[in-house]
């Protein structure tokens, strides 16, 4: 079956040299990925007061945990695709695909509902200081409701990992890191808008690039030769 120049086949050549052009993208990505709490970090220090500061730097926090899970499932994603890919194996390729897409519903749904509403009660728990509190809340609501693009980002990249192309999710990755920094300059420093412009970047940007994401992922099983479509 011929592979798109874009794969990494790593089932012939040289094996040191194609495991490093395929996990320096993964390593870049994982750093950039750590970035983006800390661009929301650094805006909101230098446009925001103090208590403004505490709610992103807390509320961030189990948005950090849920990003750590789904790398992990992301992984196992990977490895599942990576060895139907080396059996060619379209059917459950396919099979593959549309579980994760429906696992990605199941659970980014009801997470962004009890994100919404469990919200205030989890950062009572974890002892957020009074004056950062209601910043605290908006932060971690507007982040919560845009968690589809986050997780959907980490299982897309599985796929594609599997199929043996990091390079796309680095390029995405580096292209929305821009596009974070911009919005977040525009809503916090230009609108005044706060914690709420700092999270609603994070959403905004979290949703388009789930979206791009899949198109290239689609694109990256037909260059490979498998059916998108496959039950």
């Amino acid at each position: 079956m011929a592979r798109s120049p874009s794969l990494v086949d790593m089932t012939s050549g040289s094996i040191i040299k194609k495991a490093l052009i395929f996990a320096i993208p993964i390593c870049v990505g994982n750093i950039l990925q750590q970035l983006y709490s800390t661009v929301d970090t650094l805006v909101i220090g230098n446009y925001c007061d103090a208590a403004a500061l505490a709610a992103v730097a807390t509320s961030s926090q189990p948005l950090e945990i849920l990003l750590c899970i789904f790398l992990g499932i992301g992984s196992g994603i990977s490895i599942l695709v990576s060895q139907a890919m080396g059996r060619n194996d379209g059917k459950r390729m396919g099979r593959l695909t549309s579980t994760a897409v429906w696992f990605l519903y199941l659970c980014a749904v009801p997470l962004s509902v009890v994100g919404v509403l469990a919200g205030p009660w989890l950062l009572k728990l974890m002892k957020v200081p009074a004056d950062a509190m209601e910043g605290a809340v908006e932060y971690l609501r507007i982040t919560t409701l845009g968690c589809l693009g986050n997780m959907g980002y980490n299982l897309n990249a599985g796929i594609l990992r599997g199929l043996g192309n990091s390079s796309a999710t680095l390029l995405l990755l580096m292209i929305t890191c821009l596009v974070n920094i911009v919005l977040d300059l525009v809503f916090v420093a230009v609108f005044g808008m706060g914690v709420a412009g700092g999270s609603s970047g994070d959403s905004h940007r979290n949703d388009n690039v789930l979206a791009v994401q899949y198109t290239v992922y689609q694109e990256a099983l037909q260059r490979a030769g498998y059916d998108v479509s496959a039950p």
